[in-house]
């Protein structure tokens, strides 16, 4: 048998009070009238993709972010700009 510590008793009531709201679940926007899905200005006509990369890597970028103030969106888009450019292609990240 594990014995709970005295952190685990308060955790427990904390979680309990945030989930008795919305039982930890958020709706998605509801569909407008054309029946299509919402999505926010900032992400119409964009497309996600995911890539794997090393953590070292993705520490590097988070430290960028941070000493530049960029956001790592606006970092990747960099990047995939000055990649494009490497290979005679038009620049059309942002």
């Amino acid at each position: 048998m594990i014995k709970k510590q005295a952190g685990d008793k308060d955790r427990e009531g904390i979680l309990g009070t945030l989930t008795r709201f919305g039982r930890g679940k958020v709706s998605p926007p509801s569909a407008g009238n054309d029946g299509k899905p919402y999505v926010p200005p900032s992400r119409k006509n964009r497309k996600s993709f995911t890539t794997w990369q090393d953590e070292t890597a993705l520490k590097q970028l988070r430290a960028i972010s941070h000493e530049t103030g960029k956001s790592q969106q606006m970092l990747i888009a960099e990047a995939l700009n000055l990649l494009l450019t490497k290979y005679g292609k038009r620049t059309v990240a942002t």
